[in-house]
């Protein structure tokens, strides 16, 4: 399998590509989401190219690496936060391989150093962060982004992407969207996530075709961190009172399920946690493009969120960690 997560990290970081290659992207995603094991040679080969020092090459590895850490799992964070690849990032806000890699550099040690601030295992993204302050650089500003909520791939093999894949991917490039589409995407995707709770309650009812039972199951696993997570971009404004009445319906009705249908031995494993903090929300999300909510939107999500309190959800353990295991487009 390292071959092929090469194999793909090389594609999307390619030099003769115009733009992200976005089908390739959040292939790699579904990828580090699906086998965690991979998520130590995705670093090492995107180390590899940073290390080529060539800026459209260096580019595309930074964009990939912003939406691998945006959608991949706890892992995989572990694995970026460390002295031994954020370094290749420093190296790269000098300017020498001009300022658009410059400032995605700058951007990024300032979206991880928020985004991860508190984390006790990821400490090295604060450090880097203050040292590079001390020395006075100056960061750009952080976007605040749209949260956008995508059900996690049921991709069966999302790491073997050959050239009909590709093909048949290359569709699904998702560009930039306005607001209004956005906001469309999402309410999609919570539909699926529904449908999904459907499907599980009436398998759970019948009480067979147990393979099937347990991968409707691990589909929802994936969705409840994110779910949290959109629904703390919610109390910061960023989608409206109805939007968010529905995210918090949907969140209610996926713990209720996963509760009724994991296996007793599952449930004992689960361990209750706050959501993360309203001031990671939009890091921890990804959004295709900025969002300027008048103070009315604001307003109105936040009245939404004082009526009914963010709940609280259950964290799996490492092996079943639902954070960022939702791929999201960018």
């Amino acid at each position: 399998m390292a071959e092929q997560v090469e194999l793909l990290v090389d594609r999307a970081t390619d030099e003769t590509l115009v733009e992200p290659e976005w089908a390739l992207n959040m292939s790699l995603c579904d990828c580090v989401n699906a086998h965690h094991e991979v998520c130590e040679d995705v670093v090492h080969f995107l180390k590899q190219r940073l290390q080529l020092r060539q800026p459209k090459v260096a580019l595309l590895a930074l964009i990939l690496t912003e939406t691998l850490v945006k959608n991949g799992p706890q892992v995989l964070h572990t694995q970026v936060g460390t002295q031994w690849f954020l370094q290749e990032i420093v190296a790269l806000v000098d300017g020498s391989l001009g300022v658009d890699v410059q400032t995605r550099a700058l951007l990024l040690i300032r979206q991880w150093a928020e985004a991860f601030q508190g984390q006790s295992e990821l400490t090295e993204f604060q450090d880097v962060y203050q040292q590079l302050q001390k020395q006075n650089i100056t960061f750009p500003e952080v976007k605040n982004d749209v949260p956008i909520f995508t059900p996690p791939s049921s991709m069966s093999s999302a790491c073997a992407v050959s050239e009909g894949d590709e093909s048949a991917a290359a569709g699904a490039t998702l560009g930039r969207r306005t607001r209004a589409q956005q906001l469309e995407k999402l309410q999609a995707d919570l539909v699926v996530v529904q449908e999904k709770m459907k499907l599980l309650r009436d398998l759970h009812a019948r009480g067979q075709q147990e393979e099937e039972m347990e991968d409707a199951l691990d589909f929802l696993r994936q969705c409840q961190q994110r779910m949290n997570t959109l629904i703390e971009g919610g109390v910061m404004g960023k989608i409206d009172e109805h939007t968010l009445e529905q995210c918090l319906n949907v969140n209610d009705g996926l713990m209720k399920i996963l509760k009724e249908c994991s296996k007793p031995e599952m449930k004992d494993m689960m361990i209750f946690d706050s959501p993360p903090r309203a001031s990671q929300a939009s890091e921890l999300l990804e959004g295709v493009d900025q969002l300027n909510l008048d103070e009315e939107d604001k307003a109105t999500a936040s009245g939404a969120a004082a009526s009914r309190p963010v709940p609280a959800v259950p964290s799996m353990p490492a092996t079943l960690d639902g954070e960022g295991m939702l791929s999201t487009t960018v």
